[in-house]
């Protein structure tokens, strides 16, 4: 649920921990991570990882208590802002904030996206890039509303989007569906989880 224009999201960072549906979104979104480690046989414990659009690290906080190193990067100040509280809070080492992607030669076990790619301006290129800093046989994972080609109000990505789109970026083992469901505004909404490796050479 992190993602936008600077303006919006800057306006939403003071009281963006407090909302129920985030905290909810956060932690059900860890605990997909997990349960997809478990199933790939990727390891989370020790790994390095890009958290790619944090916003107020609801994610990252988790991630830090299992990777060894993880850049958060976000595209809003105050969202950072919250995040490098955190960091200083808890005294974690570990944890780089960002409010840029690093050069090329920069590599990660993990790549994870929250609900942030349906904002980007060009989706596939996005996934293009964010994959050349992921290393061979990392994984990358990204939450994204379920898109209602029906509904013009509706927002996000069609199942076959996503799964096109990791699968012409590279990725091998690309799984897409429901990953959990969460109430916002009263609403049961059900975000779609979208995963893929990259395949080391040879493979």
């Amino acid at each position: 649920m992190d993602g936008g224009t600077v303006t919006e999201w800057d306006q939403h960072a003071a009281d963006w921990d407090g909302r129920a549906a985030v905290q909810t979104y956060a932690v059900k979104a860890f605990r997909s991570i997990t349960s997809l480690a478990e199933e790939t046989g990727f390891s989370l414990a020790g790994c390095s990882a890009l958290d790619f659009g944090c916003g107020t690290g609801l994610l990252t906080e988790r991630l830090a208590n299992i990777c060894a190193h993880i850049d958060a990067f976000d595209t809003s100040p105050s969202m950072r802002d919250v995040l490098s509280a955190k960091i200083d809070r808890h005294q974690w080492r570990h944890v780089r904030l960002l409010d840029q992607l690093p050069p090329a030669p920069q590599r990660y076990d993990l790549i994870v996206c929250s609900s942030v790619l349906s904002f980007v301006d060009d989706y596939p290129e996005m996934v293009d890039m964010l994959l050349g800093h992921l290393a061979m046989g990392g994984l990358f994972v990204q939450w994204d509303w379920e898109l209602d080609p029906s509904d013009d109000q509706s927002h996000g990505f069609t199942r076959e989007q996503i799964r096109r789109t990791l699968t012409e970026a590279g990725l091998t083992s690309v799984a897409v569906g429901v990953a959990f469901e969460v109430t916002v505004d009263g609403s049961t909404m059900s975000p779609l989880i979208g995963s893929g490796c990259r395949p080391r050479p040879g493979s």
